[in-house]
């Protein structure tokens, strides 16, 4: 409860990382769902990051995970910052972690802040009460799964919290464009009638001025008029 009021009290952060993720919440959704992981996780992304698409990405998944389940993190590009991309991530380790848990989905959560290594350490609270699994976790763990349980529950009251409403059905407002590997962006922008900072902040995880050089091609988001105005906001 303490963290839910935190939040509603100051609703614009919230509210933000809500509107930043609604181009992509359908197709995360169907990342996890693929995976076999519930929906509802896609809130964990909100708890580490806030839904940023800087820094480490939406998931705040570490280098040597990232590369562990399939991303290209690199100078000239971290598709961890990628929503889609990482959240394809995500689930396989959320995946892998909930196997090696006995299937027990708070223990898969602890495991994901602390790192798969720590799943024997804390095998003896697989049945504990939440109380007593609360006592024994490290503060970082205590408080990321309490974020990600307030932001869940906001996002499926949002409009009685007074935050705007969260759908998990908007059809996505963009195209994936194959292009040549070492594209410029600026043309891209070109070929695509869009501005190259809306193709920027569509593609987050290309961190310089072209699609990558080293491969024969690379995935670029295109968005259309809609999503290039919601961009723009940001």
């Amino acid at each position: 409860q303490q963290y839910v009021d935190q939040y509603v009290s100051q609703p614009q952060g919230l509210n933000q990382s809500f509107r930043r993720s609604q181009p992509y919440m359908t197709d995360m959704i169907r990342e996890l769902e693929r995976a076999g992981i519930p929906s509802d996780l896609v809130y964990l992304a909100f708890a580490e990051s806030g839904f940023s698409p800087e820094g480490d990405g939406p998931w705040q998944l570490e280098k040597a995970t990232a590369r562990r389940f399939g991303l290209v993190v690199k100078q000239w590009v971290d598709e961890r910052r990628d929503p889609l991309k990482s959240t394809r991530a995500a689930a396989e380790y959320l995946a892998t972690l909930h196997d090696a848990t006995g299937s027990d989905w708070r223990m898969t959560l602890v495991a994901w802040n602390n790192g798969d290594g720590t799943i024997d350490h804390y095998s003896g609270l697989r049945k504990a009460s939440y109380e007593r699994l609360m006592m024994k976790l490290p503060y970082h763990t205590r408080s990321l799964m309490n974020r990600f349980m307030a932001v869940a529950l906001i996002a499926r009251h949002a409009s009685d919290y007074g935050l705007d409403d969260v759908s998990f059905n908007q059809t996505p407002h963009y195209k994936v464009l194959k292009v040549k590997g070492g594209t410029l962006l600026n043309s891209v922008a070109t070929m695509t009638h869009v501005t190259v900072e809306a193709i920027r902040q569509a593609n987050p995880a290309i961190l310089r001025d072209r699609a990558p050089a080293n491969v024969a091609s690379y995935d670029i988001r295109v968005p259309d008029n809609e999503l290039q105005a919601q961009l723009s906001e940001f």
